[in-house]
């Protein structure tokens, strides 16, 4: 009888570590983004084989050990699955940071347009101010004229009082000279 349980044990063994070796195959494709639960797997696998040298201890111990390797098996998938979760969303993020980047270039392009706008309007400055210029000493000798229109107008003001007044004398005399004879 004991045989044929050490056979029963053996099965399952190997059935236990058919499932291991498949772990294995999943962790060895997933190694560079699980690296700490590889160190976990080795070290379980280290003990497993602890168990296996000590056969008497292990009977015992098997259906826990058959639990607590389910319950691995599930956390391993339910890591997986996040990390399958996250990696959608890191590619989401990814679209929409290169969206951004996209109108980031786009808004570059404006920019250099009008950089470029700009460097042409900058070199109609020296035109415009030769042209500012000219106004300028346009303005000044418009303004000498001015002055010089002014004064003679205050000149001719002068003249047309003593001539008003010369003439009002005159018909005064006229009147004068008029009566009397």
């Amino acid at each position: 009888m004991s045989d044929v349980i050490l056979q029963q044990i053996l099965t399952e063994l190997q059935g236990m570590k058919s499932e291991i070796t498949d772990i294995k195959s999943d962790v060895r494709s997933l190694q560079s983004e699980f690296g700490t639960f590889k160190s976990e797997f080795g070290t379980f696998k280290s003990e497993f084989n602890t168990f296996k040298s000590e056969f008497n201890t292990f009977k015992s111990e098997f259906n826990t050990f058959k639990s607590e390797f389910n319950t691995l098996k599930s956390e391993f998938k339910t890591f997986k699955s996040e990390f399958n979760t996250f990696k959608s969303e890191v590619v989401a993020e990814l679209v929409t940071i290169k969206a951004d980047i996209v109108g980031i270039k786009e808004d570059i392009v404006g920019i250099k347009e009008d950089v470029e706008s700009i460097k042409e309007d900058t070199k109609l400055i020296p035109l415009i101010q030769q042209a500012v210029s000219e106004v300028n000493a346009e303005v000044v000798a418009g303004r000498d004229t001015l002055e010089r229109i002014d004064r003679t107008l205050r000149g001719h003001d002068a003249t047309l009082d003593i001539l008003a007044r010369r003439s009002i004398d005159h018909e005064a005399e006229l009147k004068r000279l008029s009566a009397s004879a």
